[in-house]
């Protein structure tokens, strides 16, 4: 089980482009668009093995008949979005993931397409986050392997993603009961604490210097 890649949701990808070339001096890749979500992404890879992805609603595509992922109706609905972009949540690898999770009125396995990429994603059925964020969503690339290889750098490097959360030894102890091993290259980068209430801290080494970013708990 290792990090695949940090999500942040947005208004639109213009405002995620803006956010991107204001806050960290560069520009976002496009990714591609989600037809069973109505949602579409820019990625880009920030780490071997590991990406940062801007997701947002897609004004072209048609409405899915069911609650978009990462939160986004909700959180478009009540203009949470509407000032700058949200660092959301992570996502997290684990191969024969459907035999490795359990479907229930609370969460889903889906089979997700962009373009050519087909994966599996396993989530709370309401497309909310888990644990403020710090309990990440679940994916298992067809084949086993990830496109962040064919991903474009742009200049954006991981440098940190930190997780706080009251519970963070039961987290921590669910995470190394799906393989999680902290020593893993892509999993050095993530620290776990404790604290008061849950929040992320996501820090980028970036052509405009250090930047960090406070999220989590949407």
């Amino acid at each position: 089980m290792k990090l695949d890649h940090i999500a942040f949701v947005a208004q639109s990808l213009e405002q995620a482009q803006a956010y991107a070339a204001q806050r960290f001096g560069v520009e976002l890749p496009a990714g591609g668009k989600h037809p069973l979500m109505g949602t579409h992404n820019l990625v880009t890879r920030i780490a071997p093995g590991v990406f940062l992805e801007f997701i947002a609603i897609d004004p072209e595509a048609a409405a899915p008949n069911r609650t978009r992922w990462f939160a986004l109706d909700r959180l478009t609905r009540e203009g949470t979005l509407e000032e700058a972009p949200r660092l959301f949540g992570w996502v997290a690898s684990r191969p024969d993931l459907a035999r490795n999770v359990s479907e229930s009125p609370q969460h889903e396995l889906l089979e997700v397409t962009r373009g050519d990429l087909r994966w599996h994603f396993f989530q709370r059925s309401d497309g909310e986050a888990e644990a403020g964020g710090c309990w990440p969503a679940l994916i298992d690339w067809a084949g086993g392997q990830s496109p962040v290889g064919r991903m474009q750098e742009v200049g954006l490097r991981l440098n940190q993603f930190q997780l706080a959360h009251p519970e963070m030894p039961g987290i921590r102890a669910k995470l190394q009961g799906l393989g999680w091993d902290a020593s893993e290259p892509e999993n050095r980068y993530v620290e776990l604490s404790e604290a008061a209430r849950p929040a992320l801290t996501l820090v980028l080494d970036t052509p405009n210097g250090l930047v960090q970013i406070e999220g989590g708990g949407l």
